[in-house]
């Protein structure tokens, strides 16, 4: 695990923002005292145990987490877990120009939103077709047992996106 100071600084920036607003959930405001700084730190140190650099950074920047009007292909499907993925897709020539998601679920659902967009963007429709589960979570750096099946949320609303693509065409 990197230090705080390998991080860029718009993903230390995000975590530090996110442990305040966990902190402050809490209860815990004196932000100039030494105590608080620790526990900033070990919350810090905690999440990033848990999840990657890279699913932490997606799910607290979440920067393809928006619709794209009239997509070219779009899905929604609720999962088992009852989270809700959307993902809009913008297709030129059978190549992905565009994508996007949005989810009603936990943290992990919205990294594993965000990593399907951010993969599929720039491929053709064939070169994605084969994208599975384990292809996100190899690429999110993994996610806990219980938080996997975000990753086949993802990868069935991309694959109902394509086939609503292929139904419009």
């Amino acid at each position: 695990m990197e230090t705080m100071k390998e991080l860029s600084p718009e993903l230390r920036i995000a975590l530090e923002e996110w442990a305040e607003r966990s902190l402050e959930g809490i209860g815990l405001y004196k932000k100039d005292s030494p105590e608080y700084r620790r526990l900033m730190a070990q919350t810090i140190r905690q999440l990033r145990c848990i999840y990657s650099d890279k699913a932490i950074d997606l799910f607290l920047r979440g920067r393809d987490n928006r619709r794209i009007e009239t997509p070219d292909g779009y899905a929604q499907v609720e999962g088992e877990c009852g989270d809700v993925m959307e993902i809009f897709l913008r297709i030129d020539n059978d190549r992905i120009v565009d994508s996007s998601f949005q989810t009603s679920g936990c943290a992990p659902s919205v990294a594993s939103g965000g990593m399907v967009a951010e993969m599929v963007r720039g491929k053709t429709i064939d070169e994605i077709k084969m994208l599975n589960q384990r292809d996100v979570l190899d690429s999110l750096g993994g996610l806990p047992e219980e938080s996997q099946h975000c990753a086949m949320l993802a990868v069935y609303t991309l694959k109902d996106a394509i086939e609503d693509y292929y139904k419009k065409g």
